[in-house]
């Protein structure tokens, strides 16, 4: 601990902190009076002034360096009361004030609203989004709510069709987001093939999305980054909740113990069990558990431990054959937060993760298989300076130590691919105020990956100017490199393997540059625009073609890739309203994204897959009165790219017999009719047995909106014939939630 606190005191003094004479601090903890759980992202302000700040992950605000005076501050949050507190402040005088936030009532008729949406921090955020866990809840979902749908309905994220929970965000791939749960990455977050997300939205209770032009303190992907936070646990009470949908049962438990509060979740589909009692052969089901505990030592020391753990396993036998797939991650982390003092935070994690896909095919007595496994141990401090409220200075580093396995058995035979290495990372941010209306960000961060001794820096640099109390805008720019990358297998994602980069294939990198807009009347809505263009070089595309005598257990990061550039640019628009009893947002994107690849596509240029020109979204919430709710989903997006059968052929296999192939042309000339879907969900909640219980009924796809998958040739005929395969149909689905 004192070589610690002597580090930081050395780093403080090199950067040349100030301090000011007889200047007072006021300091603490928001959270939520209910259960005392952590306000994130919080507002903080002074009234007519133009300082404020928000709270972090864990709920710390900070006003330092304010001379002696009385003050009135505003404590604010969207979905709870104001709080409003009044502290005199003397000469050099510290004051603690730790703040609880009330919910607001549900709205009812002739009930008006005066949010005060104040926002005023020194970090700059382009391309920020954060949603509550009701809001995941409250989206029209099949089944039950994810995450990830939920994420699909925002302006600037697209997704390849019904089945997929891939995140692409403003043009990046899948592997391009860096997913982190409790600070810790989650490599392949999909369930059911790729149809969920890994996430059970009862343990979560915060997701913060950063599209793009994110701060030095992220680092080591190349487009986004999404922050889950799971549920700290009730510090006053216990508690519980309990779901039974047509695809799983889910409880999620949480409450106070003597030093802290806990939570534990957990939740199971049960389509095998419901098929055996229909004595159908459906051998498939995945879990997924959340845990965590907090230790609340004393006012300037918290620490907590969590956990996380799901699978998907498929086990099906049938004459002769047996196919056999289990695919997961787990994931843990050790996490302290520490005042060296009022204005010096600190957060501290040890923590890990492994993704492991091990799939296996046996014929008779023949076997083939392959497993990939990521192994993650990280190490990573983030700490925060603030001097005053005109300044503060985010510094920190991460080390990892990773190892991924790609093995290989081929009837008698393995082939065994081990590759690791180390990646290192510091990072240092200065936020300053350089006048009451205009913040300042510079950011520098540098990367080190061992294998292939690659060192990277990464300047960024963003700027904000306040025009108003009611607008601002911001400009951005950033350069980002990422050290592996993805075999992707959209609708197979336990067959989605990874592989590091290394002295045969240099990182991907991209630049991003950010123009945003930011408009809210504090009432009842609030607009951002932002456009940006990114550049990519050194991406990786997925080498379809292999040299006939390259050796099976002698794999690199070239013989699996081919490496281009690419582009993607575009504007963003998102409206979020507030208007009595309707709450939601309306979300459109226009978007462009290309690649070019040596030896791929004839190395033209095309537009990948995920390309959706125009995209729409509308999420709405209406409270008809305190029992009963509506709400409505959205979502429209113009065709996405697909690759047309130039011609037929006849071919014969070895045994003589005759089967007709196509030939595919130019890649992704042609598009796909557009696509447009709206779901609905009836909520009634009301007590039983006196229990709070929600019953509700959701409807996906209501016009039954027959949205093409793919496109595919029938050959029985001559000439060929197209065949559309649709997407989902209307599907009705019901539950019960019962809260305890």
């Amino acid at each position: 601990m004192r070589l610690l606190k002597r580090a930081v005191l050395s780093i403080l003094l090199f950067i040349g902190i100030e301090n000011h004479l007889n200047a007072g601090t006021i300091h603490g903890f928001v959270r939520e009076k209910e259960n005392r759980e952590p306000v994130i992202m919080g507002n903080v302000w002074i009234r007519d002034t133009h300082i404020g700040t928000t709270t972090n992950m864990k709920g710390y605000y900070v006003l330092p360096d304010l001379s002696p005076g009385t003050y009135t501050i505003f404590f604010r949050y969207i979905g709870f009361s104001t709080v409003k507190k009044t502290v005199t402040l003397a000469n050099n005088h510290e004051v603690t004030l730790d703040v609880l936030l009330e919910p607001e009532a549900i709205l009812l008729e002739g009930t008006t609203v005066t949010a005060e949406r104040e926002k005023r921090e020194l970090e700059i955020m382009p391309g920020q989004i954060v949603m509550q866990a009701p809001e995941l809840r409250s989206i029209p979902q099949v089944a039950e709510s994810d995450l990830f749908r939920a994420l699909q309905m925002l302006p600037g994220v697209a997704t390849l069709s019904d089945f997929s929970a891939g995140l692409y965000v403003r043009g990046g791939s899948a592997d391009q987001n860096l997913i982190l749960l409790d600070e810790i990455d989650v490599y392949n977050p999909n369930h059911m093939f790729g149809f969920f997300s890994t996430f059970n939205t009862d343990a979560v209770k915060s997701v913060e999305l950063l599209k793009g032009g994110y701060p030095a303190r992220y680092g080591g992907r190349l487009s986004s980054v999404l922050n889950v936070f799971n549920e700290e646990g009730n510090r006053e009470y216990f508690e519980g909740v309990a779901h039974l949908s047509l695809l799983s049962a889910s409880s999620t438990l949480q409450g106070p113990w003597k030093y802290g509060s806990w939570m534990i979740s957990g939740r199971r589909t049960y389509l095998d069990l419901a098929a055996k009692i229909a004595d159908v052969d459906l051998p498939y089901y995945f879990y997924d558990g959340h845990a965590k505990i907090n230790l609340d030592i004393n006012k300037k020391n918290q620490a907590s431990l969590s956990f996380y753990a799901g699978n998907d396993l498929l086990d099906l036998g049938e004459e002769g054959m047996n196919v056999n797939l289990d695919w997961g991650n787990k994931t843990f982390s050790a996490q302290w937060m520490h005042l060296f003092n009022s204005k010096l935070f600190s957060h501290f994690i040890m923590a890990g993760s492994r993704y492991a896909s091990n799939t296996r095919v046996k014929f008779d007595k023949v076997e083939f298989g392959i497993l990939n496994q990521i192994t993650d141990l990280a190490t990573k401090g983030i700490l925060t300076y603030s001097p005053n409220t005109r300044h503060s200075v985010d510094f920190g580093f991460e080390f990892k130590s990773l190892k991924f396995d790609l093995d290989y058995k081929v009837v008698d035979t393995k082939y065994i691919n081990n590759f690791s290495g180390v990646y290192f990372s510091g990072f240092m941010q200065d936020n300053i105020k350089i006048t009451p209306l205009t913040i300042i960000q510079t950011g520098l961060r540098l990367d080190h990956y061992t294998d292939g001794n690659y060192t990277r820096l990464d300047p960024r640099f963003s700027i904000q100017q306040i025009l108003n109390e009611n607008m601002n805008i911001k400009l951005s720019y950033g350069m980002y490199h990422q050290f592996l990358n993805l075999v992707e297998q959209e609708g197979m994602s336990f067959a989605s393997m990874w592989f590091p980069v290394d002295k045969t294939f240099e990182p991907g990198k991209s630049q991003h540059y950010i123009a945003g807009l930011h408009y809210d009347n504090k009432t009842t809505f609030s607009i951002d625009i932002e456009a940006y263009y990114k550049y990519y070089d050194n991406i990786a595309e997925y080498d379809l073609y292999r040299n006939e005598d390259e050796l099976i257990e002698d794999q690199t990061a070239s013989s699996q890739f081919l490496s281009g550039i690419g582009k993607a640019y575009g504007t963003d628009v998102y409206i979020r309203n507030r208007l009595g009893k309707l709450e939601g947002w309306l979300g459109y994107s226009l978007c462009w994204t290309k690649k070019q690849v040596n030896g791929y596509n004839f190395s033209k240029w095309y537009f990948p897959t995920y390309d959706r020109r125009h995209t729409i979204t509308l999420i709405q919430d209406y409270h008809l009165n305190k029992h009963w709710r509506i709400n409505a989903a959205f979502k429209y997006g113009s065709g996405q790219p697909y690759t047309e059968a130039t011609a037929w052929y006849e071919a014969m296999d070895q045994a003589g017999r005759i089967h007709y192939e196509t030939l595919e042309g130019e890649k992704n000339v042609y598009r796909l009719p557009d696509y447009h879907r709206l779901d609905i969900g009836l909520f009634y909640t009301q007590k039983v047995v006196g229990k709070k219980t929600e019953f509700f009924v959701q409807v996906v796809n209501v016009y039954n909106r027959k949205n093409i998958l793919f496109r595919t040739y029938s050959m029985i005929e001559n000439p060929p014939t197209v065949q559309d395969i649709s997407m989902l149909p209307i599907i009705p689905t019901l539950g019960v939630s019962v809260y305890f």
